[in-house]
């Protein structure tokens, strides 16, 4: 079963979404666009802007039961919702959007599926693919609890603010901006904005100016990156064409605020002039955090300080900095890391590199002198293109799980004994996101260019153990 696309870039249906609008050219010519810019790291919104135009708010309006070139996803700390961005990256519609998935309502579907082959309305046996159920993801969404944001966000992360009620910090690059979208736990929808039905965020959940001052700079452009640390009340972004990264403010009781930033922490590449910060993430929460570079082999440690007392707004330190000297057989050369993740415990980090394509393993526990060793323990090779990272334990010991979005593979990799590659899924066209449930046993991805996210099976020892056996959404036509 698959859907004739509705957000696929084709001439004819950006013609009749978007009103008098100048040729957007073939699906193959801005699917390659895409391919390009997503590859390098450039704006979408720049690399296809062409397609936009003037058009009614309601031809333009994006749907609200529909994926459309899905890029970020985040699991809620209770394992029960998956928030997934839609970002809109052909200006098909005037926003992207985040829906809510109800996971309770994927694992009743995949588990009627696996024991007696039920297909309820709305999913169809994959043509290709028999073992995997394709369903429309309107099954899965919450109804009436998505919002509308700006176009082109690739990634998210989820606050905790205690009695199931979250935040959503989202780095939007076509603004750019940084959107906080409030999650109820009372009312089961999001919000960003006063207005009901299907809200887009305004501009008080648009964080544009450093700590809301009109003086003060804008927010860097091209946010990307995000992670956020509910223990410390704080997230962190960083900016894909500079080495920049922007400290956010998260009091539970109060809007965020962009309260420092912190540039020039990496060097431009010798060739291109290019530079950027990409991948971050948290040793342990209330810890260090660590950011990697697209242009440079150097992993930067940053702590938070509030020297004002416990309600100032909190400065970065930037801490040590290490090498990842001994990644794939070009030592000391690895210059685009695009993934951090941690084991538990934070005494072991995994880097997913694309150049070269390889995933290092890190020994970030304790010297006994109170810093983390940070030493390159090993590494496999990977994938090209490696988009998305997720380590967790489903039972049998920690894997690490590598999106590859020119493959349209996961990898599975076993960190015990040696770093190897245990396993390779086939996952669909583009994947990006990973997310994975330890207890749910799920790995979610996120599948660009067929408006899908894919669910893979990590029960150990099923014989569909990583496989994938549902997808969210119906593939589209090519």
């Amino acid at each position: 079963m698959s859907r004739a696309t509705p957000g696929a870039p084709s001439e004819s249906n950006l013609g009749q979404a978007m009103g008098t609008c100048r040729s957007a050219g073939s699906h193959a010519t801005v699917a390659a666009t895409i391919t390009r810019a997503l590859s390098v790291g450039v704006g979408l919104g720049l690399a296809l802007a062409a397609g936009a135009c003037t058009a009614s708010s309601e031809e333009v309006r994006p749907p609200a039961d529909q994926l459309f070139f899905p890029t970020g996803l985040a699991a809620s700390p209770d394992e029960s919702l998956l928030f997934v961005m839609s970002a809109n990256s052909e200006l098909r519609y005037d926003s992207g959007t985040v829906q809510v998935i109800d996971l309770a309502t994927v694992d009743e579907t995949i588990d009627a599926w696996l024991t007696s082959g039920e297909r309820p309305t709305g999913c169809e046996r994959d043509l290709t693919l028999p073992g995997i159920l394709d369903c429309d993801e309107a099954r899965f969404f919450i109804a009436g609890a998505g919002v509308r944001t700006g176009n082109f966000g690739a990634n998210l992360a989820v606050q905790d603010l205690g009695g199931g009620n979250l935040r959503l910090v989202v780095p939007v690059r076509g603004d750019p901006s940084v959107t906080w979208i409030d999650w109820s736990a009372a009312d089961r929808k999001l919000s960003c904005s006063s207005d009901s039905g299907f809200q887009l965020c305004d501009d008080a959940h648009r964080l544009t100016r450093m700590r809301g001052d009109d003086s003060l700079p804008q927010v860097v452009s091209e946010p990307f990156g995000v992670y956020v640390d509910s223990t410390a009340e704080v997230a962190m972004v960083t900016h894909l064409t500079s080495g920049t990264v922007t400290l956010v403010d998260l009091p539970p009781d109060g809007p965020p605020v962009l309260a420092d930033v912190i540039g020039g922490l990496f060097a431009s590449d010798p060739t291109t002039g290019a530079r950027g910060a990409t991948a971050v993430a948290g040793r342990t929460p209330g810890g260090l955090m660590y950011v990697t570079s697209r242009t440079e082999n150097r992993v930067q440690t940053f702590a938070v300080s509030r020297p004002g007392g416990a309600d100032a707004l909190p400065l970065l330190l930037a801490g040590d900095y290490f090498f990842l000297s001994r990644v794939g057989t070009n030592a000391g050369q690895s210059s685009d890391t695009r993934g951090i993740a941690f084991g538990a415990g934070g005494d072991r980090a995994y880097m997913m590199n694309r150049e070269p394509p390889s995933l290092a393993l890190v020994d970030t526990s304790d010297d006994g002198l109170g810093f983390p060793r940070n030493e390159v323990t090993g590494a496999t090779d990977l994938c090209r293109e490696a988009s998305g990272l997720a380590v967790a334990d489903v039972g049998d010991g920690e894997r690490a799980y590598v999106s590859c979005f020119q493959d349209g593979e996961v990898y599975v990799i076993d960190p015990r004994g040696g770093v190897e590659v245990e396993d390779i899924a086939t996952i669909g066209r583009g994947p990006f996101s990973v997310v994975a449930s330890p207890t749910r046993r799920r790995l979610y991805v996120s599948n660009f260019f067929e408006n899908t996210v894919a669910v893979v099976d990590l029960t150990p020892g099923a014989p569909t153990q990583n496989r994938v056996v549902l997808r969210i959404g119906l593939p589209e036509d090519q």
